[in-house]
Formats: structure tokens, C-alpha cells, sequence
């Protein structure tokens, strides 16, 4: 119930918000290719090798199971399924779910955690093979995440290790609301990483530039960006938001980011100025307005962001209760051009 009227707050408060793209920012908002399936909100994403993998999620209700993949060189999205003998194979085989992670190492792509249409949340997780025959590509993982049931966790990767914490759910038996636990997966097996220094947070977002990863903002962790090194596995808290050359809007929840030459972008979710797009500066630690999301690009929580040929790009979400199929990338140094938007 509080998600439901939280999400109905956003679409009656954003819906018709018209921040325009004409702001005299840098940057601009191209459409891409819309997404092939249904439209939906608190998808998961990864990527292996030029393909763009986007699934899962929920819209009005409806629960899904279907997967698409994107490739830039194509300009399209594809389903990951094929049809044989009239059924569909290659489907993803667990609970169908929303607010998950994924990530992918060693060229496959990893699901798990989230929240079902009951309302239950989940620990399993699931591989991804696509170099296996269709029907065989997706199994359970044996190793069971440590970290208990959650949903609005974060995840990301570096080469063939990747870390997940953080979320809303339970630990040792015992309900913990937000979570700030984080844990190492390594050649198929789970370990319990170094300590995260941070308060416990959900709904919070994350980009990897180089050996290091990011995690900003989220809830009760609003004003906090704290970097991970890769190299000695340690947590170091930046410059507060709220202290960053009044770039305080920065601030949201399940907001959306990406990395385009080497520079952090978060844009999307529930905030103040949810519609504004911020730019990360690693080597100043500041952040930069850029150009807002234009008046066609409807505002949305829980959608997918995500970085691909040195491209960034948003695509799914909801507003409201009502999923979306529309893609967007963002060009940093376009100058604005609504006409390629038609």
C-alpha cells in the first residue's frame, strides 16, 4: 500500500511537469529505439559483450518474465526467446519479480533478490549463459546469497568480481528495514565483503567509473556519496551532496544513472527535481547541472539507466502504476535539438 500511494503521489505530482529542455544546459536527449516489450517499471539490466540485456519488472498489476536484448549496433531490441514447435523456450525460469539486481562477470549476466506479486521478497539468484543452447541458457545459482531476502539493492561489477548490497528487507531473521550489508561474488560463490561505512539505505543508485564504484544517494542516505575501491576493497564517503555548490537537488530515490567519458549521469526517480540531469566530476568530487529531460520524455521511477560504447542511455520505468517502453539517450556535448526527436 505505501509503494501504491507513493507512485500515485509521483505520477499526479510529474506527469504533466514541464521543466523543458530549454534551459540553456549542456547536453541533449535523443529517442532511441523503444524497448520491444511491454512497458514496466523495476526492470534489471546487464550486459555481455555488445547486447544490452533489460527484463523482469512490473506494470498495472502485471508481473513479467520476458527479457530483451539491445544492441547499438542494430539500433533494436530482440527477444532472447525462440519459438519452437509453437512454445516459447529460453524463458526466464524463476519467480517473476520487480526491484531486483543484476549484474554480469566472465561474459554472463546475473539476476536475483527483488520482491514477487505477493508481496514476498527473494534470495535466489540466476545465471545467464548465452552461449548456450536457448532452452538450457538460464539456471540457478547452487551458492545461495548470504545477505538474506531484499528488494532496492544495488549491484555492480568489476571484470570478473561483482558486489551487492544495501536494499529494504530481512537479515538473520529479523526484519531490518534498510540494509547496509554488502557482499563479494567471485567465481560462482558468495563471501561477505568489507564493511560499508554508510547508513543503511534503499532505492539508491550506483556507477562504476575505472576501479572504482558509487553509490549516491537513496533513502535515509540522501545527501551521501561514498566511492569503492576495487583494488584494496575499502569505502571512502565523499563531499556531501547538500554542501556541493547547491547542488542539493541531486537528492533522490530510485533514480537512474549511467557514465559517459568517464563522468558519472543521474537523472529519473523520486526527488524535488527528479526531471533535472546531474553530471559527476570524479577528480573535482563536484557535480554539474546538464541539460533536463525534455518536455516529450514523460517523468519516471524505477526505470533502467545504463552505459554501452561509451553511450548512456535511460529506457522503461513507471509513472504511476503505468509502465513505459520509451528510450532515451543523452549526448553530453550535443548542443539541444528537439527536432531529433520527432
Amino acid at each position: 500500500m505505501k509503494q501504491r500511494l507513493l507512485l500515485a503521489f509521483f505520477a499526479l505530482s510529474l506527469f504533466i511537469t514541464s521543466c523543458g529542455s530549454d534551459n540553456g544546459l549542456d547536453g541533449n536527449w535523443k529517442k532511441s529505439a523503444e524497448y520491444s516489450g511491454s512497458g514496466r517499471g523495476g526492470a534489471v539490466s546487464f550486459t555481455i559483450g555488445d547486447d544490452v540485456y533489460v527484463g523482469l519488472g512490473y506494470s498495472n498489476g502485471d508481473y513479467f518474465s520476458s527479457f530483451y536484448k539491445y544492441n547499438t549496433t542494430i539500433d533494436n531490441w530482440t527477444s532472447i526467446t525462440e519459438k519452437v514447435d509453437g512454445n516459447e523456450i529460453g524463458v526466464f525460469p524463476g519467480t517473476p519479480r520487480r526491484e531486483a539486481v543484476a549484474f554480469s562477470v566472465n561474459g554472463k549476466g546475473y539476476i536475483g533478490t527483488g520482491v514477487d506479486e505477493d508481496g514476498d521478497r527473494l534470495n535466489d539468484f540466476w545465471e545467464y549463459d548465452p552461449t548456450k543452447p536457448v532452452a538450457e541458457r538460464w539456471s540457478e545459482l547452487t551458492s545461495q546469497f548470504p545477505g538474506g531476502i531484499r528488494q532496492g539493492a544495488v549491484a555492480f561489477a568489476f571484470n570478473d568480481i561483482a558486489y551487492v548490497g544495501t536494499g529494504y528487507g530481512v537479515l538473520d531473521g529479523e526484519d531490518q528495514n534498510n540494509l547496509k550489508d554488502f557482499y563479494k561474488f567471485e567465481n560462482g560463490v558468495w563471501s561477505e565483503s568489507l564493511g560499508y561505512g554508510g547508513s543503511k539505505t534503499t532505492d539508491a543508485t550506483t556507477f562504476v567509473i575505472g576501479d572504482k564504484a558509487y553509490l549516491v544517494s537513496g533513502k535515509n542516505n540522501l545527501d551521501n556519496v561514498w566511492e569503492f575501491n576495487s583494488t584494496s576493497e575499502t569505502w571512502k564517503q565523499l563531499k556531501d551532496i547538500d554542501k556541493d555548490n547547491g547542488a542539493e537537488d541531486v537528492q533522490r530515490t530510485s533514480a537512474v544513472s549511467f557514465v559517459i567519458d568517464g563522468k558519472g549521469y543521474i537523472t529519473t526517480g523520486l526527488g524535488s527535481s527528479s526531471r533535472e540531469v546531474w553530471e559527476y566530476n570524479v577528480a573535482k568530487d563536484d557535480w554539474v547541472e546538464r541539460t533536463s529531460l525534455e518536455n516529450e520524455v514523460i517523468s519516471r521511477v524505477d526505470a533502467i539507466g545504463f552505459s554501452i560504447d561509451n553511450r548512456g542511455f535511460i529506457v522503461t520505468g513507471l509513472n504511476g502504476q503505468t509502465g513505459l517502453s520509451d528510450m532515451w539517450e543523452f549526448q553530453p556535448k550535443v548542443g539541444e535539438d528537439d527536432d531529433d526527436n520527432d
